[in-house]
């Protein structure tokens, strides 16, 4: 779907006020629509009403009820209570709730509320109905203008003000379409918008582009892309058709923070070329992760600059500009699910490889999209069922357990304390998940910690229970051999790697915590 904008220009007064007021009841309908969808009213019943209440034609009414449902799902999706929506902007509203403020501040926020509260007009587009029946774009006199329907078999025409910013401006192929249509009688469905803004009037059209058949699939490999916030950057693997790692790469994002929307939509809009253009070159699809919302952290966490960071990260964004230039290039674009792709790709890829984590779980959202499964290495298969391995890993996190609250214990600051007791959480999660892998009890709100020697002999006898799922057991083998072994802040993955191919665990785990590792017959 592509959107494009204009300013509209009417030729006398009174077809602008009688637009002002369709567009004042249309926003009315429509938060009516939006209140009434919420308690729970039928469609069907909440369309009859709209066109009785406010003297819309039934496709009026049937736009301002898909504009209250399209309102609903996108704060849904956003993670927002559709409930607490404040029509014409809560910012605004809470500033114009301040008894102090008057005089011609006043007015102006009032003039800006009332714009962006009554200033909507909304009409689906009809390919039967030469594209629009309510809003439709006429050529009259070799100029171009929007027909508004006022009223029963009454119109106004606005002329439609747009520049030609480029040879590539996507403006052409709107009139171009529209000029074959008027010619040859076959019409396209477009939508269009009306928003009021400072007083002036703007349409956004949006229609379907007429896109070239995918010419590059995934039967000729893939490129994964694994989208980062700390650092911002877009970290790519290359697959062929058989699995294989082809090549790698990273793609840096400036910081997107405090930027206005247009540098921001500029800078995602150039990262989303340079992905296409790899693909193109290389001639592979590409595969994404289907991430429907992304954690943004929770205020009150004691990590304010990781959540403005993640606030400030369009993963959302940079996705759809990535989809939309590859479908105008003809490149496949293969959508996979985001489940332990980082985990299977730190443990299993990044030391095999040498790779980063990033790039590591790009490749495995690559080999996704060729549908290959990953199986667990026979060496940390071998280590999941070894109880004096996970006696040590157990040992390692009860440890961290206990220096992380007695650090809470400690803690005057009360955020620094919400963010060490972020870690403790985490912490106690992965010794539960290695306890109930042998069997064990799980960890509750308090942890008797033995000395570390006990504590690993009591693992040495081997492992009771039944199989691990696939999804358990990749958990389990991250919680024993990530940080166990590499330590708490860890990007190198390189010191998996004989764990990988030979199963030997100790030789890194000596650095790390000799004393928990003391003891052992040593394979060094």
């Amino acid at each position: 779907m592509l959107t494009l904008q204009c300013q509209l220009r009417f030729e006398c007064q009174k077809d602008q006020e009688a637009v002002s007021e369709l567009m004042r009841r249309f926003s009315s309908a429509m938060r009516f629509a939006y209140q009434r969808l919420l308690e729970g009213k039928e469609e069907s019943e909440v369309l009859k009403e709209l066109s009785s209440l406010f003297s819309l034609n039934s496709r009026y009414a049937y736009g301002a009820l898909v504009e209250a449902k399209m309102t609903i799902a996108s704060l849904k999706e956003l993670g927002q209570s559709p409930k607490k929506v404040v029509f014409g902007g809560r910012k605004l509203f809470e500033e114009l709730a301040k008894k102090h403020l008057s005089g011609k501040r006043r007015v102006k926020l009032l003039e800006k509320w009332r714009e962006r509260r009554q200033g909507l007009l909304f009409a689906v587009g009809q390919k039967h109905a030469k594209g629009n029946k309510n809003l439709r774009l006429v050529w009259v006199d070799g100029c171009l203008f929007l027909r508004i329907n006022v009223g029963e078999r009454e119109w106004v025409y606005a002329k439609v003000i747009r520049r030609v910013k480029r040879d590539r401006d996507k403006w052409k192929v709107l009139l171009a379409r529209l000029m074959r249509a008027e010619a040859t009688g076959d019409w396209f469905p477009y939508t269009v918008t009306l928003r009021r803004k400072e007083g002036k009037l703007y349409a956004f059209i949006s229609f379907e582009e007429e896109l070239p058949p995918v010419s590059i699939t995934k039967a000729q490999g893939v490129i994964g892309l694994d989208l980062n916030a700390v650092p911002q950057h877009v970290a790519w693997a290359e697959a062929s058709s058989d699995g294989n790692l082809v090549s790698h790469g990273a793609l840096p994002i400036p910081d997107l923070s405090g930027k206005p929307k247009k540098v921001r939509d500029y800078i995602l809009w150039l990262t989303a070329w340079q992905i296409v253009r790899l693909a193109k070159e290389k001639a592979k699809a590409i595969a994404l992760e289907r991430l429907r919302h992304m954690p943004k952290g929770e205020r009150g966490d004691g990590k304010p600059k990781l959540r403005r960071k993640l606030g400030n990260w369009a993963y959302r964004s940079l996705s759809e500009k990535v989809k939309i230039l590859a479908q105008r290039e003809g490149i496949e674009v293969v959508e996979v699910s985001p489940a332990y792709t980082s985990v299977i790709g730190a443990l299993k890829y990044a030391p095999q490889h040498l790779l980063d984590k990033d790039r590591a779980a790009a490749l495995v959202i690559a080999r996704r999209a060729l549908r290959f499964e990953e199986k667990m290495p026979k060496h940390y298969e071998r280590l999941l069922g070894d109880g004096e391995f996970l006696g040590y890993a157990i040992a390692y996190w009860e440890k961290q357990v206990e220096e992380l609250r007695a650090r809470k214990r400690g803690e005057k600051n009360k955020w620094k304390g919400n963010a060490v007791r972020g870690s403790l959480e985490k912490a106690k999660k992965s010794l539960q998940l290695l306890k109930e892998s042998v069997g064990g009890e799980p960890v509750g709100a308090t942890c008797w910690v033995a000395p570390a020697q006990e504590t690993a002999d009591r693992w040495k006898e081997p492992v009771r229970g039944g199989p691990l799922s696939p999804q358990k057991a990749w958990q389990v083998a991250y919680a024993a051999l990530a940080e166990p072994i590499l330590g708490r802040s860890f990007r190198d993955l390189s010191p998996l790697r004989p764990v990988l191919v030979l199963g030997e665990w100790e030789r890194p785990a000596r650095r790390l915590a000799p004393d928990l590792v003391q003891g052992r017959g040593s394979i060094l």
